[in-house]
């Protein structure tokens, strides 16, 4: 419910325009209090003063109960909320006509007075309240005096109990409920003008994520997670942004690498397809221009040599469209289940001409079982053959070559080792990159396009497996890698 900004925004609105209204509804309450007490305590500041000069008789007798009683009768005609009470010159309750029991207190703090009697001070001024402990209400003071001397204070609590009583049976009264009834209509038609304006606002907003997470083409690629799915309308917004960046971000650097890649390509090919090229030309332009003059053991001699350097032209621009379909992403390995040791005698019968004409030996090891493996047959074989092909050209005659693997609970690990020149270890961090060969590695300019090992490390990057190289110069080299045995879970299920 709470997951788009629509609904999120109006439980905020709902909870702001409740908090607003309860607090402007204390707050005109207090107002209001605060209000009519400085007009009451305004109006009637003067009532103590009426009350004492119209009873002299308190200059000479002061404090018969009597006379509080009038005083109080008094007061309470001019005004029904006053309580009158007879302080002592110390604050001390001197008399009153109020029931003893309702007194909690029996002197009245004088501060309060004296501030009133200066006549400097802003209403509502409040002071002790008898009837109640931790109560102060406002009042009115005069004097009581007998000539220069001070007998007491004439104290008259206004809003006294009868105050009090009428306000709590006015608490719901039908002005109150009128009051709440117009506060809940302003805090509705609040909520719906809110709702309505989040609903303009927050609808093109949706719109615009929805729009981005189209064009940017993840609402189809992947399902949303949990966490995804409870985000609201700019999490979303923001997600897709992000992703979107990303995407784009990849995009460029891929291009700069195709670049990248492209100028290197170009200045590779042309180099490497300039010395065969220029072999073949050459070749063919002396047989043209002395072919009269040639022996027939010689002609035969440059034609074999255009020949390979045909050959040898073909196999690399062979190799450069696989690796330029690997590396494009437009091959993508077809995984299968199959027999490992099956394709590496099937293999190894393509090289048995020319393991004869180097008289070398391949060992391939013999199956104790039909192990199987879960990968790409055609591209597996195509592995095989590069480090097979790779391994002849710098094996000596004579030399071995062994063709092995092992199993582990998981994978099966193939070896190709061979007992050839070796590779420096300044080089070895270099031999899977394309067209790279050592300097002095012999036959340089043979029918070797200087991509098998690239094309293999592309392959088995496709598979999701590693390949390492072991080397000792003089005394050959290991290739190893492993295969998995059954398809990742992701698959599986």
């Amino acid at each position: 419910m709470l997951s788009t900004l629509k609904n999120r925004l109006t439980l905020i609105l709902i909870c702001i325009v409740t908090l607003v209204g309860g607090a402007a509804l204390w707050v005109g309450q207090i107002g209001m209090r605060v209000y009519y007490e400085e007009l009451t305590q305004q109006l009637n500041r003067n009532i103590a003063m009426y009350v004492t000069e119209e009873h002299k008789l308190l200059e000479t007798k002061l404090g018969t109960k009597a006379t509080i009683e009038q005083l109080s009768h008094q007061a309470m005609i001019i005004n029904p909320i006053a309580e009158v009470y007879l302080l002592n010159p110390d604050g001390s309750i001197n008399s009153h006509a109020q029931n003893p029991d309702t007194i909690k207190r029996h002197s009245v703090d004088l501060a309060p007075l004296q501030q009133f009697l200066q006549g400097n001070t802003t209403f509502p001024l409040r002071g002790n309240d008898p009837r109640h402990p931790d109560k102060d209400k406002i009042f009115s003071v005069s004097e009581v005096r007998s000539g220069d001397q001070l007998l007491g204070y004439l104290y008259v609590i206004l809003g006294g109990q009868v105050y009090d009583d009428a306000q709590s049976s006015i608490a719901l009264s039908h002005i109150g409920q009128q009051t709440a009834t117009a506060i809940g209509l302003i805090v509705v038609a609040s909520l719906l003008t809110g709702v309505i304006l989040f609903r303009l606002l927050t609808t093109p907003l949706a719109q615009l994520s929805a729009r981005m997470q189209s064009f940017s083409g993840l609402d189809g690629d992947t399902p949303p997670t949990p966490a995804e799915q409870n985000h609201n309308d700019i999490d979303t917004l923001s997600t897709t942004f992000d992703a979107m960046q990303h995407k784009i971000k990849q995009q460029i650097e891929q291009l700069q690498e195709s670049d990248r890649l492209r100028r290197e390509l170009v200045s590779n090919v042309s180099h490497d397809l300039r010395t065969p090229l220029a072999t073949i030309q050459g070749y063919l332009e002396t047989l043209i221009l002395k072919d009269e003059q040639m022996e027939p053991a010689q002609r035969q001699d440059y034609l074999r040599t255009a020949e390979k350097s045909c050959k040898r032209l073909a196999r690399l621009i062979a190799d450069l469209f696989e690796l330029s379909k690997l590396e494009s992403g437009s091959q993508r390995p077809d995984f299968e289940q199959f027999s490992l040791p099956e394709l590496m005698h099937d293999t190894a019968q393509e090289f048995a001409l020319e393991l004869e004409q180097k008289d070398l030996t391949l060992d391939i090891a013999a199956p104790t079982s039909n192990t199987l493996v879960f990968a790409d047959i055609g591209l597996i074989q195509r592995v095989l053959e590069n480090l097979i092909r790779n391994a002849i050209t710098h094996t000596p005659e004579h030399g071995r070559i062994q063709l092995n693997f092992s199993e582990t609970p998981t994978a099966v690990e193939v070896l190709v080792k061979d007992t050839g020149d070796g590779i420096n270890q300044e080089d070895v961090p270099y031999i899977f990159e394309r067209f790279y060969q050592s300097a002095d590695t012999p036959n340089k300019t043979t029918s070797s396009s200087g991509l098998g090992l690239a094309i293999v490390k592309r392959i088995l990057d496709l598979h999701g497996c590693r390949i390492e190289v072991r080397s000792i110069e003089k005394l050959g080299t290991e290739f190893k890698f492993e295969l998995p045995t059954s398809p990742p879970r992701s698959d599986a299920a």
